[in-house]
């Protein structure tokens, strides 16, 4: 399943591994030795967050409206001109989507103003 929520991932030095969060999910932390890991054990960590909210009747938040559209149209999606449409640069665009990384609220709301006009 591909996470449609934003999520963060960063180096801590405190814990000496990266750090990864699902912000929209309260409490889905996890971490790994490498960004990769980090990225996988969140996914993992987010499913398992989602299937006990689905089984306990939890409420499950809404996931990011500009990530999930932006995955609907990729097959046909010209990233560098959504890029310059959203005023970001083609490398920030992409980077993002690929290691789940957070967009801002500024740069979320830029891209849904695009994706919501195709």
């Amino acid at each position: 399943m591909k996470l449609k929520y934003a999520t963060k991932i960063y180096w801590s030095d405190e814990d000496d591994c990266f750090i990864a969060k699902v912000p929209a999910l309260k409490g889905c932390i996890s971490h790994g030795d490498t960004f990769n890991q980090a990225a996988k054990n969140i996914q993992e960590a987010a499913e398992l967050w989602l299937g006990v909210a689905e089984k306990y009747g939890d409420p499950i938040p809404a996931p990011d409206a500009a990530v999930e559209k932006i995955y609907q149209l990729s097959p046909v999606l010209n990233y560098s001109k959504l890029a310059r449409l959203a005023g970001l640069k083609r490398s920030t665009l992409v980077t993002k989507l690929r290691r789940h990384t957070a967009f801002t609220p500024s740069e979320a709301g830029r891209l849904l103003s695009v994706v919501g006009a195709l």
